[in-house]
């Protein structure tokens, strides 16, 4: 993966620049030593834990928090587990939705919707805009 990235990915401009500057790991990570090595777990807490007291996260946010938040703020935007376990690096979808589910917005009403628009002739307004 030249650039830490997936053939066919774009690079975001603040990530481009880093890669310019810094390059990439040995097995493609995108923060690394100087030596190309993954960070120690607690060499990066601590400097995840010093970026977070400079900003308005409450204290104690980690890494893996941000990364929840996002998945949980593709899936409530009605974003694919598929595309949500791409984005997250996971091989298999169903990590996603077991960690994730509950937190899926209803698709019933969504469903519903979708086959009244279908099936509806037209001029007769969707089932929800009838009285009953």
């Amino acid at each position: 993966m030249p650039g830490g990235l997936a053939p066919g990915r774009r690079a975001r401009p603040g990530t481009a620049q880093h890669l310019a500057e810094f390059g990439n790991g040995a097995d493609g990570s995108l923060f690394a030593t100087t030596h190309g090595n993954h960070y120690r777990s607690d060499y990066y807490d601590g400097l995840f834990r010093q970026r977070v007291a400079l900003t308005t996260l409450p204290a104690g946010t980690s890494s893996h928090d941000l990364r929840h938040h996002y998945a949980s703020l593709l899936l409530a935007a009605g974003e694919s587990v598929v595309a949500v376990a791409e984005r997250l690096g996971h091989e298999n979808a169903g990590l996603v939705l077991s960690t994730y589910g509950h937190l899926m917005p209803d698709s019933e009403d969504r469903t519903r919707r979708a086959v009244d628009d279908a099936w509806c002739a037209p001029g007769v307004p969707p089932a929800e805009d009838q009285a009953v």
